[in-house]
């Protein structure tokens, strides 16, 4: 990209995102330590965070909005690879651990947050649940269903929280409030997601780390449950699996659920090239007499019969600073029974594109 190209990138992020997430987006890629680190923030909280990954999301999202709404109250990071740990141990004022048991072991650490590879979320989601710590656990919690049960086992009243945040996000809040809840009636819901564009060699390809369907289409995935759950869940769904490239079944690819209940959802994930902008969304819903158009969490339109409601965001908003401060506040706190099925359904679909399958029955 020209020098001139990622001016312009960064002024457009500056419109989407504003000040401060664009500047921590920028040095999240730079891994440079600035004089003045945003947020600046007043707080003198207690350390007692573990955070175990230190890669972008958690660099411009988990430390961001952790200092915006708790100061630095990270005690410990730990990352296999040790630029990420050491530069985000430098911009976030905590110290760097070498080795993740010994950070989970830590008696001042209270919370855990996950955010390494897929693969391993599960692990040391387990390891801190039975050193008795509240975890937060990005998605996907799990990339198989051997390693969903342990966790299941392993999270019986303990205090676990997951990732996905378009349940979280403002215009997906409102939603809810305009569903008909008076009689159970069928959902149609549409997804088109223009994603990041993923080398053939990418670690969210790879098969043990779940494929993008965990990478990735989890996000909406799990969004369709919890539209779902609010107006009453199905019995089953009838899934059906279509790619455009036999040899990446995981891209560019269309997802069609059909219910029992006659609800309709379709998920497309495309990503011929590479978005300006980063990912884009478009989501269209219809139940009863609603309709919905959300443009990419920006901007939403809603009409409710003969009530029109336009929704402009300042901010995109995707419901990512909710998401990450669960641990601390109820106040948008989900059934975790939604994010059990969505993960299931997700695996289903992850090990049917496994197995080259192009349909699944799944039964709640």
């Amino acid at each position: 990209m020209t020098k001139e190209n990622k001016l312009i990138k960064i002024y457009r992020f500056f419109k989407i995102y504003g000040l401060g997430r664009t500047y921590i987006k920028v040095f999240g890629r730079l891994r440079i330590t600035p004089l003045i680190k945003l947020p600046i923030s007043f707080y003198h909280p207690k350390k007692e965070i573990a955070i175990i990954g230190a890669g972008q999301f958690s660099f411009a999202n988990i430390g961001y909005y952790l200092k915006k709404n708790r100061g630095n109250c990270t005690l410990g990071i730990y990352d296999i690879d040790k630029v990420n740990a050491t530069t985000y141990a430098n911009y976030y004022n905590t110290k760097v651990f070498t080795n993740a048991d010994e950070l989970i072991s830590d008696e001042k650490i209270k919370i855990v947050y996950i955010a390494s590879n897929h693969a391993s979320h599960t692990d040391y989601a387990i390891k801190a649940l039975n050193a008795n710590k509240i975890v937060y656990v990005e998605k996907p919690i799990s990339v198989t269903s051997e390693q969903f049960s342990k966790l299941m086992k392993a999270s019986n009243n303990k205090k676990l929280y997951v990732g996905y945040n378009r349940p979280f996000s403002p215009a997906i809040i409102e939603v809810r409030k305009y569903l008909n809840l008076s009689r159970r009636v069928p959902l149609s819901l549409s997804c088109f997601v223009t994603g990041h564009k993923l080398e053939k060699d990418h670690w969210y390809r790879d098969y043990k780390e779940g494929t993008r369907v965990c990478g990735n289409i989890g996000h909406w995935l799990d969004l369709s449950i919890n539209l779902l759950k609010t107006i009453g869940l199905p019995n089953t769904i009838n899934v059906t699996i279509k790619s455009s490239n036999e040899e990446e079944k995981d891209d560019n690819v269309a997802i069609t659920m059909v219910t029992d209940k006659e609800d309709l959802i379709s998920i497309i994930l495309t990503s011929r090239e590479e978005p300006f902008e980063g990912i884009n969304e478009s989501i269209n819903i219809q139940h009863s007499d609603l309709i919905v158009k959300i443009d990419d969490f920006r901007r939403m339109t809603i009409w409710n019969g003969v009530r029109l409601v336009k929704k402009r965001y300042f901010r995109k908003n995707v419901g990512t600073e909710n998401a990450i401060l669960q641990p601390f506040t109820n106040k948008y706190e989900r059934d975790f029974s939604e994010v059990e099925i969505s993960t299931r359904l997700m695996l289903e679909i992850t090990e049917a594109i496994r197995s080259d399958k192009s349909n699944v029955i799944f039964k709640l």
